[in-house]
């Protein structure tokens, strides 16, 4: 059984991710989403609100579990058997960033292979932290986040 992993804070869950997740949950038995953390990111919700988010939007995926992740990718992917680490990639920075980090995963463990799916285009354009803020400032955007973040997004306005 070929098992991957799929790692990031979804600082909210948006679209982008969601389509990494249903494309990448067709090419492996079994696909777990891990909550990681990032110390160069401050988080704006918490791992628990994520959690719900992502088994809420994931929900019609059988083969698709997520949990949260406590130190390294590697060890996350150990953790679970995962022999693949599937990776998102927007732009030419993410590249960039994208191939380090690959690198450097080898480095750790040469038994996990990186994978990476190009972004969709109508995906490609924006981030979490864009999600945020045009949120933050009263914006629309349904057009990004699944429904069950909207919803409790505007629950938490209230």
């Amino acid at each position: 059984m070929k098992i991957a992993a799929f790692c990031g804070t979804f600082d909210p869950v948006t679209y982008g991710h969601l389509d990494i997740i249903e494309r990448a949950s067709k090419l492996f038995d079994e696909l777990v989403v891990f909550i990681s953390p990032n110390s160069d990111k401050n988080n704006e919700f918490t791992e628990a609100r994520r959690l719900a988010w992502l088994n809420a939007s994931t929900k019609h995926l059988s083969n698709v579990t997520c949990k949260i992740q406590s130190g390294l990718v590697v060890e996350a992917c150990k953790s679970v058997n995962a022999t693949v680490l599937v990776r998102g990639i927007r732009n030419g920075v993410d590249c960039t960033y994208e191939q380090n980090m690959a690198f450097m995963n080898a480095r750790l463990d040469e038994n996990i292979e990186t994978v990476c799916l190009f972004t969709r285009p109508e995906y490609s354009l924006y981030s979490s932290s864009n999600v945020r803020e045009l949120f933050k400032y009263g914006q629309n955007i349904s057009g990004f986040v699944p429904a069950c973040v909207l919803e409790d997004l505007k629950k938490g306005e209230e």
